[in-house]
């Protein structure tokens, strides 16, 4: 009875290192993370956009106003990004400085 809880709690162990493992490998930022410019936000605009919902390819070559940047930013909390309203701050001023076309911020 006492190996059978050992092996139970031996099996258990590796499921959740396992799972553990999974996720980590979900969350790994694709090679266009690296053309991101450094800057503050730039770690949160990784974690929070290129980590965990798309590609940092699928933005990292737009360029927009910080207006139009919010509204992007806006559009993706409207369908389910997990962003707190500091976090909307934060994404938006690093794309709205970095990721800029140029025109009024």
């Amino acid at each position: 009875m006492k190996k059978l809880r050992i092996m139970m709690a031996g099996l258990a162990a590796a499921a959740l290192v396992a799972m553990a493992l999974a996720a980590q490998a979900q969350r790994r930022i694709d090679p266009a993370a690296a053309k991101l410019p450094d800057g503050d936000g730039k770690i949160a605009v990784i974690e929070l956009c290129a980590g965990a919902c798309h590609p940092a390819a699928r933005f990292v070559d737009i360029r927009k106003s910080r207006v139009e940047w919010h509204k992007t930013v806006m559009s993706m909390v409207a369908r389910g990004a997990q962003l707190f309203p500091e976090d909307v701050d934060t994404v938006t001023n690093y794309l709205g400085t970095y990721l800029t076309d140029g025109t009024a911020k």
